[in-house]
């Protein structure tokens, strides 16, 4: 396992050259780029400009672990529309390729959004979201297994797969090795313990989101610096050592690099 930084940590101005350059310069092994439907990188961005950034974080001797977006939580996979759900499709598309030009081997998906974390009321039913996240999938799997670059569902407060077994099931389902899970600790500990998750999941986890979480703070407030919330980090660890998982420990987050890349060190022991 080695440690990796989601750029959301660093100043909204700097451009994907001088990310890669911060990022390095803290200590980190692992970069995960975001790409938005505005900002330094999006949808609309060249593969060939994706491939320079791969390069450039491999001179500097990090990886770019994987690719995020937060525009699943617009248009997915469930969304109410055809058109919708189309768009989603073909964003997980763009998303595979500019992941296979800068050589990362990992895209995050947020599958569903049968509601947020306030909504009063669902926004999709939960059984069309579990019936189109499958139906989607199985399409997309052909294209991300021919790209080499795997689909990873990321546990977040949508409402959906809100249980391990469920999360497992469906990934059996689709029975890909290129559709996996983005296991997001901070996430989880509103309605499920890590260990518990990582010991189901298995190896089915590609990927993993470090946070840490507040249980005696609910809601947003909950996230707190790591290392000084609710997660058993060292349970954390064990689990997934015994589960195999040897890929990017993700710090996601606001923070100071050298600051959280030191906590990273001192909580994870690695």
């Amino acid at each position: 396992m080695y440690v990796a930084l989601n750029v959301w940590a660093l100043p909204d101005e700097l451009m994907p050259s001088d990310q890669i350059r911060a990022v390095a310069e803290a200590g980190f092994s692992g970069i995960e780029l975001v790409v938005g439907t505005e900002g330094p990188l999006t949808f609309d961005t060249a593969p060939d400009a994706f491939a320079a950034f791969g390069k450039q974080a491999a001179d500097a001797s990090l990886r770019v672990t994987s690719l995020a977006s937060a525009a699943f939580w617009q248009c997915n996979y469930a969304s109410r529309t055809p058109a919708e759900r189309e768009q989603a499709r073909t964003r997980t598309l763009r998303l595979l390729d500019l992941a296979a030009a800068a050589e990362a081997g990992a895209i995050l998906v947020v599958p569903a959004v049968v509601g947020r974390a306030g909504d009063p009321a669902p926004q999709v039913s939960y059984s069309d979201a579990l019936h189109h996240t499958i139906e989607a999938l199985d399409g997309l799997r052909f294209e991300a297994e021919s790209r080499g670059v795997a689909i990873a569902l990321e546990n977040v407060w949508n409402r959906f797969l809100l249980s391990p077994l469920e999360a497992a099931d469906l990934l059996d389902k689709v029975n890909s090795p290129f559709v996996g899970w983005y296991f997001d600790v901070g996430n989880i500990l509103t309605y499920g313990y890590p260990e518990d998750w990582i010991r189901e999941l298995g190896r089915r986890i590609v990927r993993v989101h470090i946070k840490d979480y507040d249980l005696a703070r609910p809601g947003r407030e909950g996230f707190c610096p790591l290392g000084e919330g609710s997660v058993d980090w060292p349970g954390v660890m064990n689990a997934l050592r015994d589960v195999g998982y040897d890929s990017a420990l993700t710090f996601e987050g606001p923070g100071d690099p050298d600051d959280l890349r030191e906590r990273m060190r001192r909580v994870l022991s690695v």
